[in-house]
């Protein structure tokens, strides 16, 4: 059976690029390893991909904000840019937002 994924997410492949118009998480560093890409506005509890506090690297591919929330604090990540987490930032991030 397929696993079942929230509204808004897609599985990719490992080290698959992020597809235009996307928020991709991938659990390693160097976009490697298990990664899901979200629709921009879809806010995802990563829990429910199982990857709560074990991304390493981010990418958005979207025209808007992404809010990285997580151990009571919250970051951005602006369209356009990706990330490679610092040592202390790293595994912490628990749900993806947007700016509104």
């Amino acid at each position: 059976m397929a696993e079942e994924l929230p509204p808004g997410v897609i599985k990719l492949g490992d080290g698959e690029n992020c597809p235009p118009g996307t928020f991709c998480l991938y659990r390693d560093y160097q976009r490697k390893g298990p990664a899901y890409g979200i629709g921009a506005g879809y806010d995802v509890d990563l829990s429910k991909l199982n990857m709560s506090k074990t991304v390493s690297s981010w990418v958005n591919n979207t025209q808007s904000t992404a809010l990285l929330i997580g151990g009571g604090k919250q970051r951005t990540l602006a369209a356009g840019q990706s990330l490679e987490e610092p040592r202390e930032t790293n595994d912490t991030v628990e749900k993806i937002g947007w700016e509104h």
